[in-house]
């Protein structure tokens, strides 16, 4: 049985950074949950820096096996970006970063910003004709009909994503009526939170699950060169679609229970399968060619007004290009796309089930390595699993 707190001190004292070491035992925790293996298997699977319950789900063999981004060597070069990633670790930078050079379209109008002591800023978009007073957030709803409130970074004390409805004179949170009381409780307990316009899906993409909004995840990188002074390119490395499901509660996450599905980032065709995390499937059947609630298939269809959105995503790329790895999360909308987030460094694991082996790319390979990633000794995590053992 594995000690996760001591599991946890070893890979700190092997330098990977300590709130990334929670989150990658926290992940190890999962993993031997959803896919339990015997000694043999994870071992091979540890000295080549995988989680065991990889090799079920990705397949591995020593035939494919350096194909795949392994999980420990992921996680020991975090940070990938250097010190201009504080442009998109929060939402509200972001928003004056992508603010010029025709990336505007590309973020909702942010209204306001409540403060760690709840103090009110108001930002750019903010109605000049809203009474700046404890009221605002209620009469701004009531005028706008659909709100968007959401930590600006990290969880903000436990209170995620909300969407927010007034609708006849009844107020509404993520689908869920409330009344004016229970409305007043939650905006008094907002920190670095921000209020923005609620983006809506495209109704193309509604069909496959209509209760709550598809957001793309998609993983781009600067590819290197030799010529110090070339402008240097983006390539994709992952495209997927997240959609929500009963289970997940309307969130699209997959850590929620939502399904992704892949797609091809030059054409925008799905792929034929999805996939879920296997702890939210009771028959244990993680792939999937339908919707579990809507049983919408997929297979043949495309995104819409996907020309559009891939370039302006290649723009913002060259925008921000003092970043090299940049992990898009984007709504496409009936007029275009909105950005909800940017990750300096997004999860790379289901990915490579539902996209393709990130390290079978060429330029994928170019780039990590770049980054050390094959400097990394993997022995050193079997040796931190064998050592919190009990």
């Amino acid at each position: 049985m594995t000690n996760y707190k001591r599991m946890l001190e070893l890979v700190t004292q092997n330098g990977m950074d300590k709130k990334w070491a929670e989150m990658f035992v926290k992940k190890l925790s999962d993993d031997e949950k959803a896919f339990p293996t015997d000694e043999k298997t994870k071992e091979w699977a540890l000295t080549k820096g995988f989680y065991p319950g990889r090799v079920e789900l990705y397949g591995l063999t020593e035939e494919n096996y350096k194909n795949y981004l392994p999980d420990y060597n992921y996680f020991m070069i975090h940070p990938i970006n250097h010190h201009f990633r504080i442009w998109v670790n929060d939402k509200l930078s972001l928003k004056y970063v992508l603010n010029s050079n025709g990336c505007e379209d590309t973020m909702p109008e942010y209204y306001l910003y409540v403060e760690n002591n709840g103090t009110y800023t108001y930002l750019m978009d903010a109605p000049s004709d809203i009474k700046r007073d404890k009221h605002f957030i209620l009469n701004l709803l009531k005028q706008k009909g659909t709100l968007a409130v959401k930590p600006n970074s990290g969880t903000s004390g436990g209170r995620g994503f909300m969407k927010l409805e007034y609708n006849d004179g009844q107020i509404i949170e993520n689908n869920r009526p409330i009344t004016l009381e229970q409305f007043e409780k939650i905006v008094s307990e907002l920190k670095n939170h921000i209020v923005t316009e609620y983006s809506y899906q495209h109704k193309d993409i509604a069909k496959i699950w209509p209760s709550s909004e598809c957001t793309l995840r998609v993983i781009m990188v600067k590819v290197p060169s030799e010529d110090k002074f070339a402008e240097l390119d983006w390539h994709c490395i992952v495209s997927y679609a997240r959609f929500g499901t009963s289970v997940s509660g309307g969130a699209s996450n997959l850590s929620s229970g939502g399904i992704g599905i892949g797609f091809d980032f030059e054409t925008g065709k799905f792929k034929d399968f999805g996939i879920r995390y296997r702890r939210y499937c009771p028959d244990g059947i993680w792939q999937c060619t339908e919707h579990p609630d809507t049983h919408v298939v997929w297979k043949d269809a495309s995104l819409p007004n996907w020309e559009f959105v891939k370039n302006k995503i290649k723009h913002v790329c060259s925008h921000i290009s003092s970043l090299d790895y940049l992990g898009f999360d984007v709504i496409i909308t009936p007029n275009g796309l909105k950005l909800c987030e940017i990750n300096t460094h997004p999860a790379a694991d289901y990915e490579q089930v539902m996209c393709a082996p990130i390290l079978s790319s060429e330029k994928a390979r170019a780039f990590f390595t770049g980054k050390n990633i094959y400097d990394i000794d993997t022995k050193k995590f079997y040796d931190a699993y064998l050592n919190s053992q009990e």
